[in-house]
């Protein structure tokens, strides 16, 4: 997990982590936008509005990318 910067206005301090292969985190929008995506690909990035709440998990599949 990565937030981009430390945010006065939010308070987050912590701005990566790891997450144990049982748990999960759950984040409540509290701005106007938001953009997640979990494999470093914009194009995959899901846009988020104020007050949606995403829940992130470790997978039970590893994503294998291939390169041609």
């Amino acid at each position: 997990m990565r937030e981009a910067w430390p945010s006065p206005a939010t308070g987050i301090r912590l701005t990566a982590g790891l997450l144990d292969a049982d748990a999960s985190l759950s984040l409540t929008v509290e701005s106007d936008r938001l953009v997640a995506f979990g494999d470093g690909i914009e194009e995959d990035a899901v846009p988020l509005r104020f007050s949606q709440v995403v829940k992130v998990q470790v997978a039970t599949r590893k994503l294998r990318l291939l390169t041609g």
